[in-house]
């Protein structure tokens, strides 16, 4: 026996007017689109739905609506069917009522974001999908996203690290119609299992100072950091002074590899391969008093091209041989800052994607929130 509905249409029927739109479509070099096969399964489902609402409530039909819902892989232009005596009547197929999207198209619109995409960027994709582009999804991602960085910038750290990394990137950002150059600092922290945390950031307009660096470093320890073993860092004016002072017992590394890129930037091209020679022997020495020996020895060579510049770098000798006094195998880790440079190549990529620059603090905090979570959750795997 054929089932038919209350309107007369079977399943048989809807299945078979969709084969032969299908078909249609094929004979006229036009591809079917899932967009369009859900849509009409949906409607269909939907007159259904209606179906047995009017038979156990002895109402009738009233009609259809439309009304579009945006999905991942497209936009379904739905009718919604109505009834006439009873409000009780909606769809279980439907989003909550002021819902034009539902969790799938956030999910779609926030990957988007999460790959650097613009917002200029994901309307043009939206688009070429024949997917519609919601603002409101797009807001609502945002605050999202502005919750969880609050969250992330408050949370209780670690007691105790064995190392903490601190390293800066720059960059221009818009703001009263003309460009600035910001620096944003980040701080990652290794703990004594060896699992990595990104411990936060900061943005400053204008140089580091001291001051700069106790706000920084009370934020740390109001969120519970109270035990580093040591700091790596690059060379920021003031930080020495403040390590010294809040955390005493400490061991403070200036990121070695900064220091050869610095040392190739003060001297010839020439001497070029000797500094080489000499900061590699200091970087593989086996004692900490071998290392200091070589260093020395470069201190000296740098004094014949640059007086000046050798009398600051042996002020600092202590700092730079730092890694020197761990076992080899940890030495590797702590040498150089390199573990925070991989947060700042994702944010350039991020800047680049972008136009060259950040067009208002909230898209900087915005991409910052998506670069650290990415980060994070590829070190959790």
């Amino acid at each position: 026996m054929t089932r038919k509905s209350r309107n007369g249409v079977t399943p048989e029927a809807v299945i078979q007017n969709l084969i032969s739109s299908l078909d249609n479509s094929a004979s006229e070099g036009i591809r079917p689109s899932l967009t369009y096969l859900i849509q009409e399964l949906l409607n269909y489902f939907m007159l259904k739905e209606r179906q047995f609402y009017n038979e156990a409530n002895s109402s009738i039909c009233n009609g259809f609506y439309q009304r579009n819902l945006s999905l991942s892989f497209g936009n379904l232009k739905l009718n919604i069917p109505r009834v006439r005596f009873g409000n009780n009547f909606r769809s279980c197929l439907l989003p909550q009522r002021w819902k034009r999207y539902d969790k799938d198209y956030e999910e779609f619109l926030l990957a988007l974001l999460s790959n650097g995409y613009t917002k200029a960027k994901i309307q043009e994709i939206c688009k070429s999908l024949g997917i519609a582009y919601s603002e409101v999804a797009m807001q609502s991602i945002e605050e999202l996203i502005s919750q969880q960085l609050q969250y992330f910038k408050t949370r209780t750290l670690p007691h105790e690290l064995f190392a903490v990394f601190i390293d800066a990137y720059n960059t221009d950002i818009m703001e009263e119609g003309k460009l600035k150059k910001l620096a944003i600092f980040t701080a990652v922290g290794i703990d004594l299992k060896g699992y990595k945390h990104i411990l936060g950031y900061w943005i400053k307009q204008g140089s580091e100072n001291l001051g700069f660096w106790t706000e920084v470093f009370q934020d740390l320890i109001n969120r519970g950091l109270s035990k580093v073993v040591v700091f790596v860092t690059d060379n920021f004016s003031g930080l020495n002074k403040i390590i010294r002072k809040l955390f005493p017992v400490s061991d403070h590394q200036l990121c070695f590899l900064h220091f050869y890129r610095n040392l190739k930037g003060k001297l010839t091209l020439k001497s070029t391969k000797q500094i080489y020679t000499l900061w590699k022997k200091i970087k593989e020495a086996e004692s900490y008093d071998e290392g200091l020996n070589y260093f020395n020895e470069l201190v000296e060579f740098v004094r014949t091209y640059n007086p000046e510049y050798a009398q600051q770098i042996e002020m600092k000798k202590e700092n730079y041989l730092a890694f020197l006094k761990y076992p080899e195998e940890i030495r590797r880790h702590i040498y150089t800052t390199n573990i925070v440079e991989s947060i700042n190549s994702g944010i350039e990529l991020m800047r680049l994607k972008h136009g060259g620059y950040f067009h208002s603090y909230k898209m900087l905090e915005t991409n910052l929130f998506i670069q650290l979570s990415n980060l994070h959750d590829e070190w959790l795997c």
